[in-house]
């Protein structure tokens, strides 16, 4: 892809660490303090279920994407208007929240989540789009840092913090940070302008014509399709096994999610930045193949957490987080090949459309591995979770022409 784009403004940068810290925080919130304080509310699963079923409109993001692509950029911008209409319709969402008891009125609740799930999904497409034309192939690197940590940080915002908020104030407060996060960040967009970029021209039969196009360049192809669904697929069959192996090792649920929701997060943010170091500094074509490889000892390492732990009970912990930072230093170079990858007319629909493919691989292996766990044991799954990796290894190596093409 042609890049010709001037290097950000402090104002650009500000934008995409607040905006994408916003848009993990708001994950955090549904995904993780919603749920929590529903279930202290006494409700059941089958009530919680379709909170989880709702949260999945975010699957449906490349729908969104071809929506803002289709609608030509109007006097707020092209991506900043959604993301000013998403913001507001958010900050409504929970200014209701904070002023009404919504645990009360399920038929309330589900509206609120569907608002929720699909005012987000809007503006995490508006934000990658954006991200893509504010953003010049050297500084991508740093662009996928910034989304790397705000996963993080916005996790301990939205799950930790909030929910600490609620069992320290109330339902109120918890709601009342969110509505004030979403008033700053309202703020914010207010007072920012986005920089020109082209828009993409043609039919809705052409923007969906683009999905299946996209694959079929000489920079991408169906192999960079492979690479995508593949690259995620190791780290995420073992992370689906955390929480319940970690409480069968005999964590209590506060220990567990201190190491999960605040020990990986904290330690990620640390050492995050080296990933944007190594991206302004070195070829992608390198950092990709041997960022995997860095996790192949630490995957392999989980085949003997049982011996581990019996060693010292805090050797299983520490493992998980050292595989959950070399996935991390791995992904920002991944979300940078996903920019360079995307055109400037149609950024929203190519970010989105690859990330989903990431997101789907995630999600289709983490289900794959604790199936398996329950028919054959974490053992075999930790054995599978290492084939697995040198088979991806061995995708990756093949593949290698698809990214070599990148600087």
């Amino acid at each position: 892809m042609s890049d010709n784009q001037t290097s950000p403004n402090s104002r650009d940068w500000l934008l995409l660490i607040g905006g994408s810290t916003y848009k993990f925080t708001l994950t955090g919130f549904y995904l993780v303090a919603l749920v929590a304080i529903l279930k202290n509310h006494s409700y059941s699963l089958n009530q919680l279920s379709w909170i989880h079923l709702i949260g999945g409109i975010e699957a449906a993001k490349v729908l969104f994407a071809a929506l803002m692509e289709r609608r030509p950029a109007g006097r707020f911008g092209r991506f900043r208007g959604w993301l000013l209409a998403a913001t507001l319709g958010l900050s409504a969402v929970f200014g209701l929240m904070a002023c009404t008891d919504i645990t009360q009125n399920f038929a309330l609740l589900l509206t609120c989540c569907v608002l929720l799930s699909a005012m987000s999904a809007v503006y995490g497409c508006a934000m990658l789009g954006l991200s893509c034309i504010v953003l010049p192939h050297r500084e991508r690197g740093f662009g996928g840092v910034i989304q790397t940590m705000a996963a993080r940080g916005g996790k301990m915002i939205g799950g930790a913090l909030v929910l600490w908020l609620y069992q320290e104030y109330g339902q109120t407060a918890a709601a009342g940070f969110m509505l004030t996060f979403s008033l700053l960040m309202l703020l914010q967009l207010l007072y920012y302008r986005e920089p020109e970029s082209p828009t993409a021209q043609g039919s809705w039969t052409a923007l969906a014509a683009r999905l299946v196009s996209f694959w079929q360049q000489p920079e991408t192809g169906w192999r960079w399709l492979v690479l995508l669904f593949a690259v995620a697929a190791p780290y995420a069959f073992m992370a689906a096994t955390f929480v319940p192996k970690l409480a069968d090792l005999g964590f209590t649920p506060k220990q567990t999610g201190g190491i999960l929701a605040v020990g990986i997060p904290v330690a990620c943010l640390i050492v995050t930045p080296l990933s944007g170091w190594f991206s302004r500094n070195y070829p992608r074509r390198k950092l990709v193949f041997l960022l995997y490889v860095l996790q192949l000892p630490l995957l392999a390492s989980m085949t003997a957490i049982d011996t581990l732990a019996r060693v010292h009970p805090w050797l299983p912990p520490a493992q998980i987080i050292a595989l959950s930072l070399s996935y991390t230093l791995l992904l920002p170079v991944i979300l940078a090949l996903v920019m360079d990858k995307s055109d400037h007319a149609t950024a929203v629909l190519d970010s989105s459309l690859q990330f989903s493919v990431v997101l789907l691989s995630s999600y289709i292996s983490g289900f794959a591995a604790l199936k398996i766990a329950v028919i054959l044991g974490y053992g075999r799954v930790y054995w599978m979770g290492v084939v697995l990796a040198v088979c991806v290894g061995a995708i990756l190596y093949a593949c290698r022409g698809i990214y070599s093409n990148t600087l």
